[in-house]
Parts: C-alpha cells; structure tokens; sequence
C-alpha cells in the first residue's frame, strides 16, 4: 500500500519557519498538523492546518531536545475532535542527510500518536520529521496498530519538492 503526505508551500513554509523559532529552553520546537485522508489509488494525506505547542507547554527536560506537557497533547487530541482530522506531531531536525527518529523519538512520539489514534479512530495521524531538505512521516492508518513510512512527502508550490522514503 503507498502512503503519500502532500503539504502546500504556503503551509509547509510556516510550519517550517514556526519550528526554527528559539526557544528559551528547548532545544527544538515541536507543533501538530491537521489533514485529510483520502484515498485516490494511493492512500493520501492532504494536510491543511498547523497548531505551535505553546511557550508555556514544554518541559524543561535538559536530557532531549524537546519535551512537550499533558496539555500540550490535549490541546492536539481536542484539535482532531473539532477539526474531524487527523494529527501529525510534528518537529524538526538539523543534521544532514535522510530524517530519521532519534532513540528518544522512537520510545516516546508513538505514545503521543497512541493518544491523537483514540481520539480521531476514522484519521490517519501520526509523526513528520523535517529537515533542511527532506522530510519523513509515519502514519498510523484507521485500524492498523503499527505505523506505515510515508513513501513520500511532497510540497507543492514554487519550489516544488518531493521527499521519498529511502527503500531498505
């Protein structure tokens, strides 16, 4: 099955500008975007809308770059009940080459998905990973327990981009 997340510049921009914002004591910003499912011969994710986690809503936890508190999540979890979308956590990484989740990553997003999937059961939510260049989703569709890769995230607009998942 191919999974594909399509961003518009516009939006992808100012995800991309909102992460790369200082924060007083996180190392790195994380927020929450909104999208479709659709399903066109490839299981798309049309996303639409973006969500900061608020100033006040991170944790100082000197032991990874960003930890974000319980409100922070029910502010996403009551974003996908009002929207009636999906949610992607989403953040950002600044070493070079294809985005890959750290250990930490890894141990914790998934929880957070956990929350977003009880919510938003019909949505496909899930984690994007950005990058100076490429970009990398995982994607819990409705019903599956585990998450697919992203085959590709694209934006569309000037310029346009593709990120494709690298074939293992």
């Amino acid at each position: 099955m191919t999974v594909a997340i399509r961003f518009a510049r516009s939006l992808f921009d100012r995800i991309r500008a909102d992460l790369s914002r200082p924060h007083p004591f996180a190392a790195e910003r994380i927020g929450f975007a909104y999208g479709d499912l659709v399903d066109a011969g490839t299981r798309l994710i049309l996303m639409t809308a973006y969500e900061p986690v608020g100033d006040d809503d991170y944790i100082d936890d000197p032991m990874c770059g960003a930890r974000i508190d319980s409100q922070a999540i029910r502010t996403a979890m009551q974003g996908v009940l009002n929207r009636r979308q999906g949610a992607f956590h989403v953040h950002m990484h600044r070493w070079p080459g294809q985005p890959f989740l750290s250990k930490t990553d890894a141990a914790e997003i998934p929880d957070i998905v956990t929350g977003l999937r009880r919510v938003g059961t019909t949505f496909a939510n899930g984690i994007l990973l950005l990058h100076d260049i490429e970009c990398a989703g995982w994607v819990w569709l409705p019903g599956a327990e585990s998450p697919v890769e992203a085959d590709s995230v694209s934006v569309v607009g000037f310029p346009f981009h593709i990120s494709r998942r690298v074939q293992e």
